[in-house]
């Protein structure tokens, strides 16, 4: 007899990265970059001034980008060899937090508006949202999922006048992971990264002999 148990926990989530990106643009690579590296000192900066530390933030390499004037019936795909007269450069680059102040980072990222307000080319991403003692709480819910799925085949068992025997097969689906009022399952396992407060779900399958 085979029978199916799980066990849900809900964690919060103890990890947080945070993604912008900063762009200028310019008729000169040079000039492009002077502006590029004000808006990016003057960001980081501000994080600075919200309380993020100099180890948490992360400054990406600069990509360049070619600007090309736009050429008056020129539309669609242009061949490599048709000439283009180039009209200036955009340079962006990717600042990233990564910090255990999950609260203080959440809020940094939703008034970054101040930012932008305030000249800065500036793109903000959702941040993600981590926890970090998934291999802790593994072992745990596992084996509450185990129990309950003992305890289903032992109702089961009684209910059929038969006596449960030894375990002959276990089988562990992938952990659930999802936003704490979600509960969706997949086959191959779910890592929510969109939410701080989560849940975790176990799915535990035993194979019992019927005596």
């Amino acid at each position: 007899m085979r029978v199916t148990g799980s066990a849900r926990q809900d964690i919060e989530s103890d990890f947080i990265i945070w993604t912008a990106s900063i762009e200028a643009d310019a008729a000169s690579q040079t000039e492009a970059f002077e502006k590029l590296k004000a808006a990016v000192e003057k960001t980081v900066e501000y994080l600075r001034e919200k309380g993020i530390e100099d180890d948490e933030i992360v400054t990406h390499s600069v990509k360049s980008e070619t600007l090309y004037k736009r050429e008056p019936g020129l539309s669609g795909y242009v061949a490599r060899d048709v000439y283009r007269e180039v009209s200036g450069y955009r340079l962006r680059q990717r600042i990233e937090v990564r910090s255990d102040k999950v609260d203080l980072v959440d809020k940094t990222s939703r008034s970054v508006s101040e930012l932008i307000a305030s000249g800065v080319a500036l793109e903000s991403y959702a941040p993600q949202f981590i926890y970090t003692k998934i291999s802790e709480v593994k072992v745990e819910i596992l084996s509450k999922a185990s129990r309950d799925a003992r305890r289903r085949a032992e109702e089961i068992a009684k209910s059929s006048g038969a006596k449960l025997g030894s375990v002959r097969s276990a089988r562990m689906s992938p952990l659930q992971i999802t936003p704490i009022y979600d509960f969706s399952v997949s086959g191959g396992g779910i890592n929510d990264l969109s939410s701080k407060h989560k849940a975790i779900t176990a799915i535990v399958t035993l194979g019992f002999e019927l005596k």
